[in-house]
């Protein structure tokens, strides 16, 4: 059995493909570490992700709690708080993994994700891990006609990196708030 734990609704970027920024959660109403204990025990994989996991003060304790139900957890984040994501990354070390989202070479990513910077944030992150010495590292790219073109100039980037290339299609998506994703 897998889980996959949405944090936090909050977010920094405004990616053209996920609406979840302009429905923030509130961080009163977010669940706290604790509930995270209610999981059953032997999961295969949990995914940490949001919004921006990293937005959340209390993010080591959600990671600290998820690790006892797990053997693999990966946190799916923009990778602009590099801080923050490698200070987990220093105290958990290889029992976390971290997937960066990065949707373009630099201005298709910053452009789709709405973020100034975010593609230079992202690989500063990736680079930082890796030099760390992280293992289960690696970015996604949500492929849609809008930034198809840069994908096989990301994976080069990604092999050349030795760290992991994954793709997901744009989609319409409760989750996401999105039912106009269509071409």
């Amino acid at each position: 059995m897998e889980a996959c734990l949405i944090v936090t609704y909050r977010c920094n970027a405004k990616c053209y493909m996920c609406n979840t920024w302009q429905y923030p959660s509130k961080k009163e109403e977010e669940y706290s570490p604790d509930l995270v204990n209610r999981l059953p025990d032997g999961l295969k994989f949990i995914n940490i992700t949001g919004g921006e996991p990293f937005l959340r003060s209390d993010i080591e304790q959600i990671i600290e709690n998820a690790l006892k139900k797990t053997e693999r957890l990966v946190i799916s984040t923009n990778g602009y708080f590099t801080d923050r994501i490698v200070k987990a990354a220093e105290k958990f070390g290889n029992k976390i993994g971290f997937r960066i989202s990065i949707e373009g070479l630099p201005a298709a990513n910053d452009e789709l994700r709405g973020i100034k910077n975010g593609f230079d944030h992202g690989i500063r992150t990736l680079v930082t891990l890796h030099g760390m010495g992280m293992k289960d590292i690696g970015f996604g790219m949500t492929v849609s006609d809008r930034n198809a073109k840069d994908m096989i100039e990301l994976y080069r980037l990604a092999n050349a990196m030795g760290l992991e290339f994954a793709t997901a299609t744009t989609h319409n998506s409760f989750y996401f708030h999105k039912d106009d994703n269509f071409y």
